[in-house]
């Protein structure tokens, strides 16, 4: 296991609530947050739980398929619980170099159906808050499908 770093923000232990995301779930080897900008119902964060990697390349054959395993755990209860016509899978690590998946559903008529969900520019991507109920209420759907 490698070292969490006191400055990754995705190090463990990590707030289960912070501006930026909802917990739903621990799962394997990772935890499950709700994304707060639903701008794509269901979009969530997967973070790597078993210390600071910066890339899929640096973990074990065992941590990497039980990885894929918490990816597809989580992407199937968002599936389920959301409905989405088609599924985004995203881990970059350009902004914060810890591995992560942003797991994004997508639905037809979404502002960017048949396009990446990022911009360019960050500051022009579309925020959708929810009221705090309806954040608890998705959490749930989807926690009780894993």
């Amino acid at each position: 296991m490698n070292t969490p770093i006191k400055a990754c923000p995705l190090c463990a232990p990590r707030p289960d609530e912070n501006p930026l995301w909802l917990k739903v779930a621990t799962l394997g080897v990772s935890s499950l947050y709700l994304d707060k900008n639903q701008t794509y119902r269901g979009h969530c964060i997967l973070i790597h739980d078993e210390g600071h990697f910066e890339g899929l390349e640096k973990l074990s054959e065992a941590s990497f398929g039980k990885l894929m395993q918490d990816v597809r755990r989580a992407a199937n209860a968002i599936v389920t619980a959301c409905q989405p016509d088609l599924m985004n899978y995203a881990s970059m690590g350009n902004v914060v170099p810890h591995v992560h998946w942003h797991i994004v559903p997508r639905y037809k008529g979404d502002p960017r159906w048949g396009s990446p969900i990022y911009t360019s520019n960050l500051a022009d991507m579309r925020v959708t808050p929810l009221a705090d109920a309806d954040y608890r209420a998705l959490i749930e759907e989807i926690r009780q499908k894993l």
